[in-house]
């Protein structure tokens, strides 16, 4: 039976009213709300580090896009889908990003679209209560539409501007290591390749993407300017506006893929679910007990998935083993290069030019 939007609101916050604590000890020490240091809605310059010390040289913001339209014309999201969305982002994105550690304080800014009902706002008002500031507007997003809050909240001489989709989730080291990526660069890039991916099914796999859409950008304020923010190319193409680290490390991130993301596809194996556990604090559901047989089972039975994708698609193969050979490189910097196609932008171009040849025969 199809739930009410009341009825979905409730559930919402009743999920987001916990997230797990570590123990020191090792474990968990149950489930409690908790509100850690830079998550309370002030930059990071204003702060003072726990050792006394004084504060970073940096600011750091996390930026989503939850609600904003792309287009002038385009009506707001429906009810059925912000409390749908809202589920994914209490139950993923936000207990990962309270629970980081290790990393000076940050900013969260999540842009919203405030033709909604007044439930929901309320509802998401409630949620960012020390957690991350709410941006309410209905303008269409652009790549520059946090650059003005952004610039409001940020006077150290460095920016970081970090990006996050509402439905995916961080692991718990990663705003901390993309800080110490910093050494006062005029421009770069951050990014880390390796994550994993959650289906519908609670089934995990690996993901190693280049160029990723959990960016990061470190750059210097020039007086007088707008920073760029990390939404300043799409993530696939940031190297057209600056260089880019890619970072070799464990999973740093999760996406979730479910009915409204379809463009997000598994393009790389099964893995052991311990990882899951092992990197994230999330409240998302996913399948821990696929271990021995069972899950050699499963990886066999998604190879032959993977086969499939490929054949059809050979650009998704090209994707992964591309992505695959510059991880295996280390951590390592890309130069600032716009439009140079890659392997796999050229596979993909003969893929949509062999499909629209096939759509015109008679």
């Amino acid at each position: 039976m199809a739930s009410t939007p009341r009825q979905r609101r409730a559930m919402a916050m009743k999920r987001s009213r916990t997230v797990t604590l570590e123990d020191p000890r090792g474990g968990q020490m149950g489930r409690s709300i908790v509100t850690p240091p830079g998550m309370l809605g002030r930059p990071a310059s204003t702060w003072e580090r726990q050792d006394g010390g004084v504060s970073a040289p940096f600011d750091h913001v996390l930026l989503t896009r939850f609600s904003a339209v792309l287009h002038p014309d385009a009506p707001p999201p429906d009810e059925d889908w912000l409390y749908y969305r809202l589920g994914f982002f209490v139950d993923a994105c936000l207990p990962s990003v309270l629970s980081q550690r290790s990393a000076q304080p940050f900013e969260w800014l999540v842009l919203l679209d405030d033709r909604c009902s007044h439930d929901f706002r309320a509802d998401v008002e409630e949620l960012a209560a020390g957690a991350f500031t709410p941006l309410w507007g209905h303008a269409p997003f652009r790549r520059n539409s946090f650059a003005e809050p952004v610039a409001r909240r940020c006077v150290a001489p460095y920016l970081i501007s970090t990006r996050i989709d509402s439905d995916d989730a961080m692991a718990v080291d990663f705003m901390g290591a993309v800080q110490a990526q910093y050494a006062e660069q005029e421009r770069m890039f951050v990014n880390f390749p390796r994550g994993v991916q959650i289906d519908r099914s609670g089934a995990v796999y690996r993901a190693d993407v280049l160029s990723s859409p959990f960016l990061s950008l470190i750059e210097r304020r020039r007086e007088g300017e707008a920073p760029l923010t990390v939404y300043a190319a799409k993530h696939a193409r940031a190297r057209g506006v600056a260089p880019l680290r890619e970072v070799r490390a464990p999973a740093m991130w999760a996406q979730v893929l479910h009915g409204t993301n379809l463009s997000n596809i598994t393009n790389g194996v099964r893995v052991h679910p311990r990882v899951v556990g092992e990197r994230f604090r999330i409240d998302l559901g996913y399948d821990a007990g696929v271990t021995g047989v069972r899950l050699r089972r499963a990886r066999v039975k998604h190879l032959g998935r993977l086969a499939r994708l490929w054949a059809a698609h050979p650009g998704e193969l090209t994707k992964a083993a591309e992505a695959a050979a510059w991880t295996l490189r280390g951590t390592h910097e890309r130069p600032q290069q716009a439009g140079a196609p890659t392997l796999t932008d050229r596979v993909q171009e003969w893929e949509r030019g062999m499909l629209t040849r096939f759509r015109r025969r008679p």
